[in-house]
């Protein structure tokens, strides 16, 4: 599973970007392949897929910012 932050997403339209922030790819997003309701800022793990109109998200979930999951770990 990949790992992102959502960049952008409009409910009223059902779509939006997630970016790998690694290398900083930007992946469309539906809203018939979210698990939950997120917005910008969100990070997220999600399934890279590819149809005749390019790479999409799906499976998306939410996750925890990497810096809290840190600090869960210390714990």
């Amino acid at each position: 599973m990949a790992r992102g932050v959502v960049q952008f997403f409009q409910e009223s339209k059902g779509f939006g970007y997630i970016r790998n922030p690694e290398s900083r790819e930007e992946i469309f997003v539906h809203r018939r392949h979210l698990q939950e309701v997120i917005k910008r800022g969100d990070w997220v793990t999600f399934v890279v897929s590819e149809d005749k109109n390019g790479l999409f998200a799906t499976d998306v979930r939410k996750i925890p910012p990497p810096e809290a999951q840190h600090s869960e770990e210390v714990r």
